[in-house]
């Protein structure tokens, strides 16, 4: 098993590692050839996109081999390298580029069902936590580190040169993943391919909606992305540049902290989600409101040589612990999800979860901006709002599990 848990991982962070460089050379390629804000925008937003087609990939990875689907999608993505290679330099190429971005998302997007569905049949139950925590932890310093180097090749060898190495990357992937072994039973498609998968993404939905816990947890899930997700993608980048007139330097540490708190809280999953249950889950989301109640009463403090330092203190003393709590959080739901999730059905009930909780973030990063243009960024009324979201998340808690205790927690499916 852990050699399975080793495969996966590294196959996985050889895989996003390269995805993450193809796109940033990609997206980097767009604007400098356009010199267009507004083009490169909606690439970027169009590629964004196949998130919603996470449920069809969640259904296909109950349905099909989950290590010969990574292997697929991989060499997919090693092909579509190769396709962009050849595409640069045509006539048309950033119609062509960025509808090979859109594909290359759509094979991401059945990406993360697979594996998420996967990491329950090749660990220990009580080990969840912990492996989910590695593997995210893993990925999302995949994610960070990636642009750095991205950027860095770009200038040297050029977006073709770059694009066309990343297949390496996906080849490399594939072979490392073929060594997986992932327990998989073969069910019969009764009505037809399209009609058995149609009808399996339909019970998926009904399931989700009619067991309790699940339910619950998708929608804490969507409100922890939409609330904490959102603000720190685009209230974190105004508080460091606006707020705290943050130089260049110190801007590109605050940023790696915030990212470096999430990556560390995935890391520490394993041993803090064992402290959490659905009855103390409300004490998470209240402590969460509190510390940012406090970043935003520090704040106030910007201004002066010596009231801008107080700022900087109370930002990363208050930021760094949210950003872990965010993703404690997150694997905690994870994990329980898929503990009481029979294994047929684990990539469509993680693919909506998944779906749900990305969708969140765009949605909550559109209000917080326009909340911010109204408010000239000021950031006190825009997190007082946040911290008020959280509370309401917290007391929702309570209300909804302060009788419940995780030994009891069972799955239920309804498909009436």
């Amino acid at each position: 098993m852990k050699k399975n848990i080793l495969f996966l991982i590294l196959g996985q962070v050889i895989s996003v590692f390269g995805g993450a460089i193809l796109r940033f050379a990609l997206s980097l390629y767009v604007l400098d050839q356009t010199g267009r804000a507004d083009i490169f925008a909606t690439i970027l937003a169009i590629s964004s996109i196949p998130v919603l087609f996470a449920p069809i990939g969640g259904v296909i990875a109950d349905r099909f081999n989950r290590r010969n689907l990574m292997v697929l999608m991989d060499m997919a993505n090693a092909l579509l390298a190769v396709v962009l290679y050849l595409v640069l330099g045509m006539n048309q190429e950033i119609f062509l580029v960025g509808l090979l971005l859109f594909i290359l998302s759509f094979v991401g997007s059945f990406d993360t069902p697979v594996v998420t569905a996967s990491i329950p049949l090749l660990v220990r139950q009580e080990n969840l936590e912990k492996v989910n925590g590695l593997v995210n932890g893993v990925l999302s310093l995949s994610n960070v580190v990636a642009p750095i180097i991205g950027g860095i090749l770009y200038s040297l060898m050029g977006v073709q040169t770059l694009v066309i190495s990343t297949t390496i990357f996906f080849i490399l992937a594939a072979i490392i993943e073929s060594f997986l072994k992932i327990p998989f039973e073969k069910r019969p498609m009764e009505h037809g391919a399209m009609k058995t998968l149609t009808n399996d993404l339909k019970e998926g939905f009904l399931e989700v909606k009619n067991n309790r816990v699940i339910r619950n947890a998708v929608i804490i899930a969507a409100l922890i992305n939409f609330s904490l997700a959102s603000f720190f993608i685009v209230g974190t980048p105004i508080i460091l540049r606006v707020v705290l007139q943050a130089s260049d330097s110190m801007y590109g540490i605050g940023m790696a902290m915030i990212s470096f708190s999430t990556i560390l809280g995935a890391v520490l999953a394993g041993y803090f989600s064992k402290k959490l249950t659905l009855k103390t889950l409300y004490r998470t989301f209240a402590l969460s409101a509190g510390l940012m109640m406090l970043m935003n009463i520090g704040l106030l403090f910007a201004g002066s040589q010596v009231g801008t330092t107080i700022s900087w203190i109370f930002f990363f003393a208050t930021g760094l612990p949210i950003g872990m709590l965010m993703s404690i959080i997150s694997i905690y739901l994870m994990s329980m999800v898929q503990r009481i999730t029979p294994k047929q059905n684990l990539g469509k009930i993680m693919s909506i979860i998944v779906a749900a909780a990305q969708c969140a973030v765009p949605m909550g990063q559109v209000i917080l901006g326009l909340i911010l243009k109204q408010t000239n960024n000021s950031v006190f009324l825009p997190m007082t709002l946040i911290v008020l979201i959280v509370l309401l998340i917290s007391i929702w808690c309570f209300q909804l599990f302060r009788h419940t205790e995780d030994s009891d927690i069972r799955y239920v499916a309804k498909t009436d």
